[in-house]
């Protein structure tokens, strides 16, 4: 048992003041140079890359404004939104009403016409509805 202890646990020898295996600082500060230099060189390599490609793409494809032709305004295809709907919706009602209320032609050359709804309303109480003969006679024989 009165071997001496080998290993880290052992006090350091008189005279030593530090370890002789450490890493050399000289390896470090250059690695650590390098590791920046070489940073430099990508960053300045990527954005050369982006101006070379910006000028292709740029080149390439001229910047175009769809919105801002020049000449006349073009409408666009049928159908149209509306505009205006309220008094799209006012005008239509009252091109009905004025042909509900009026008289006029549908088609002159076979006689056609159209009467007011009010006197059409008179006509049909007055006239009654026609019937026909046979849906009279089945529905009595049953």
């Amino acid at each position: 048992m009165g071997h001496e202890p080998h290993g880290d646990d052992a006090p350091p020898a008189a005279g030593v003041g530090h370890e002789t295996r450490d890493i050399s600082t000289r390896v470090v500060v250059i690695f650590a140079s390098l590791l920046v230099a070489g940073a430099i060189v990508v960053h300045l390599a990527v954005w050369g890359l982006y101006l070379v490609y910006g000028r292709v793409n740029a080149s390439a494809y001229p910047r175009q404004y769809p919105l801002a032709s020049s000449g006349p305004a073009q409408l666009p295809p049928e159908p149209r939104l509306q505009t205006q709907p309220r008094e799209d919706l006012k005008a239509l009602r009252r091109d009905e009403d004025t042909r509900l209320r009026s008289y006029g032609w549908v088609d002159p050359q076979r006689g056609v016409v159209h009467i007011p709804i009010d006197r059409a309303m008179q006509a049909l109480l007055e006239q009654g509805l026609p019937a026909r003969a046979d849906a009279r006679g089945a529905g009595e024989g049953r």
